[in-house]
């Protein structure tokens, strides 16, 4: 199975460890990547179209799609992205079960971010892959860019 054109990685830098069996969803706000100046484009408009946990490495390779959706304006065909489309995207980190469910004392498995959202710009022509690396503990979070 190939790597699908969007990909994630989640570490635990208060553990530091990978974040393993966080549930991460997909979300289409707009086919136009220079939609991002109206405030509606991240809230009335999400729609949700793929859904994974992460990995013992803490890494999303490939999702599980919506089959209720028709997912061709975005390439995807079946459980298959062929092709990644110019939009703006957003990714849900579901951070808070992800602490509750650490062993530890009530302190490390409390979290001020009960989840994460990371919107970007998948530009045209789109780049073949783009990839969001996630470093989290319980009261912060970094994301970048990654390759």
């Amino acid at each position: 199975m190939s790597v699908a054109p969007i990909t994630c990685h989640i570490l635990d830098t208060t553990r530091g460890k990978p974040a393993s069996n966080v549930v991460v969803q997909l979300y289409h706000l707009s086919s136009t990547p220079t939609n991002y100046d109206t405030p509606t484009t991240t809230s009335t408009s999400a729609r949700h179209f793929a859904s994974a946990s992460t990995d013992a490495d803490g890494r999303i390779k490939n999702w599980v799609y919506d089959p209720a959706e028709g997912l061709g304006h975005l390439g995807i065909s079946g459980q298959s992205w062929n092709e990644l489309r110019p939009g703006i995207y957003k990714a849900k980190f579901l951070t808070g079960k992800y602490f509750l469910g650490l062993a530890g004392d009530d302190t490390a498995r409390r979290t001020f971010f009960p989840f994460v959202e990371i919107v970007f710009i998948v530009e045209d022509p789109p780049d073949k892959h783009y990839h969001i690396p996630l470093l989290l503990s319980n009261h912060s979070y970094t994301t970048y860019r990654g390759s």
